[in-house]
């Protein structure tokens, strides 16, 4: 079995190995002969086998499609995946955002480590953290399914042709139970120290506390189980009090730290030339532009929900917010996130050196429409996103040239996860929580915390949502938040999004307007609520039973 995928096995593995730089390894005389027992008789080959199974995380995407289907952005092109999903065109068919045949695979792979690890031959200390990774990344695929699909089949050992392959679902509660138990288990087998892009100890354990966040939110929880709610901060806390984490101080530089980052609970690495991607080529102008462009523009909606500097939203009276200008005076995240018409932005299509320029999102303006046949490559929206961007790349080109880290889980997300879940399960907000959230606000430069008792819980609930809005942005987080909250039929359903359309006035000043982007009201069914379990998977598999209304 091990001769259909040691091929890919092998390459997905291979920038570790070369990092190690053991010059020993095997060196078998036809390393295509390698065999099933040869991968369980040898330490290192035990190793590559984990090491092949961080390649189940995904990361950076060239389409950016969650990012592109909620209020956060767009992608510039019609014909592109996250367009077609905003207007339901997607089923049990096509589904852009299907995994189910991936994530099953690796499950498999991780099945079959589990089958075997106990009777190799490795050191007991290194298999039980072994066990711990290949049980955080089964877990964390079951988790990706769940949130998709709803209850799966909870396959849990490798299975053989000999047994009853077409496998009934399990319950939505008991997959939460299984992935729940499983990384405590993780979270008892890992160390609390490793390098960077391995699962941790306090991975397993932020994960848990994500997991048990959604477990007690509305989508999941509708018998209003407080408890679940208590479950879920005192799985955050744990990791607030004992986790080692810290927010890192600068926004603009916390996804290109090379070094020590005391943000990142768990996250994908990558490294030139073995492993890239896109980020840098496909969200600038079309000047820095490389073979790639328009795949993230950042809606208004977005745009309006990042806080003044002194901490209030822009309709709030007292924010001192000028319409005239509404670029002033907000807090750091948005100028580290988004970049807006007179902001300067770097990058080139030549090569070194990086170029400096001001942006010109303005009718005519060279970073708008000033050549027609070429508008559709830069923003469709009026701003373009700067989180996340290296300024100083140089390498960028069509879908690769990027090596910054995917961070899966920062600890900025922790303290929301708590904040969010004490809340919920608290009559009023405590101190605990708006201590929380006033890091995170106070990392943003905003200077007037949260006074306690300021907010009573539904206003404290709103911020917190529009916290997690901002802080979280473009990482893939907002789709499902969104809809474990159950706002998916207000929010996604029947709604065009806007962005902005400016003038430049004679005398240098601006003028704004807000217009719809969306060509069309977005389109989200009650059936959408759980994707569709892939046709095929049915038509394999009699037990299997289809979703809600995508018979």
């Amino acid at each position: 079995m091990i001769r259909k995928y040691l091929t890919s096995l092998v390459l997905g593995s291979i920038v570790l190995l070369l990092c190690a730089c053991n010059k020993d390894f095997l060196n078998p005389d036809n390393p295509g002969e390698i065999t099933d027992e040869d991968v369980w008789k040898d330490e290192n080959l035990i190793r590559m086998y984990v090491n092949s199974l961080y390649n189940t995380r995904g990361g950076y995407d060239y389409l950016n499609t969650l990012d592109n289907i909620t209020d956060e952005g767009r992608n510039n092109y019609p014909q592109y995946a996250p367009n077609l999903i905003l207007a339901g065109q997607w089923d049990q068919i096509s589904n852009p955002m299907d995994i189910w045949g991936g994530a099953y695979e690796g499950i498999r792979k991780a099945n079959e480590f589990f089958a075997r690890i106990d009777e190799a031959p490795v050191e007991e200390q290194a298999k039980t953290e072994m066990k711990g990774e290949a049980r955080f990344l089964r877990a964390f695929l079951y988790f990706d399914l769940l949130k998709r699909y709803g209850g799966v089949p909870l396959i849990e050992h490798a299975q053989s042709l000999e047994e009853d392959l077409e496998v009934s679902r399990n319950t939505l509660d008991e997959c939460f139970a299984f992935v729940d138990r499983e990384l405590s288990l993780a979270a008892e087998e890992l160390p609390v120290s490793v390098p960077r892009g391995r699962a941790s100890k306090g991975a397993a354990t932020a994960l848990r506390g994500r997991l048990a966040l959604y477990y007690a939110s509305p989508f999941y929880n509708e018998g209003q189980d407080n408890e679940r709610w208590k479950n879920a901060a005192d799985i955050n806390r744990s990791i607030i009090i004992d986790g080692g984490y810290s927010l890192y101080p600068d926004l603009n530089r916390l996804w290109l730290e090379k070094g020590a980052n005391p943000e990142a609970v768990f996250e994908v690495q990558y490294r030139l030339p073995e492993k890239q991607h896109s980020w840098d080529s496909g969200l600038k102008p079309l000047i820095f532009a490389n073979d790639n462009a328009g795949q993230l523009s950042p809606l208004q909606e977005l745009v309006n929900a990042f806080p003044m500097k002194n901490g209030k939203l822009i309709a709030e009276a007292g924010s001192s917010y000028d319409e005239g200008h509404p670029y002033e005076g907000r807090d750091d995240r948005f100028y580290a996130f988004i970049a807006y018409n007179g902001s300067k932005m770097k990058g080139t299509n030549s090569g070194p050196p990086v170029k400096e320029t001001t942006l010109q999102i303005y009718q005519g303006g060279r970073d708008y429409d000033a050549d027609p046949t070429a508008k559709i490559y830069n923003t469709i929206t009026g701003y373009y996103t700067r989180k996340a961007i290296n300024p100083e790349n140089t390498e960028y080109i069509g879908n690769r040239g990027s090596d910054q880290p995917w961070i899966e889980i920062r600890y900025a997300e922790v303290l929301l996860n708590y904040a969010e879940a004490q809340n919920e399960y608290l009559a009023s907000p405590d101190a605990s929580v708006y201590e929380a959230v006033n890091a995170i606000r106070a990392r943003a430069g905003i200077t007037s915390p949260l006074v306690m008792g300021s907010l009573n819980k539904d206003a404290m609930r709103s911020l917190i949502r529009n916290e997690r809005y901002v802080e979280l942005c473009f990482e893939q987080k907002r789709y499902w938040d969104i809809r474990r909250w159950n706002l998916a039929d207000e929010m996604l359903n029947g709604k065009r999004y806007t962005g902005v359309f400016i003038k430049r006035q004679a005398d240098g000043s601006f003028t704004y307007e807000y217009i719809p982007v969306d060509a069309r009201p977005n389109v989200f069914t009650p059936a959408m609520k759980f994707m569709p379990i892939p046709q095929q998977e049915i038509t394999k598999n009699r037990n299997l039973e289809q979703n809600e209304g995508w018979d």
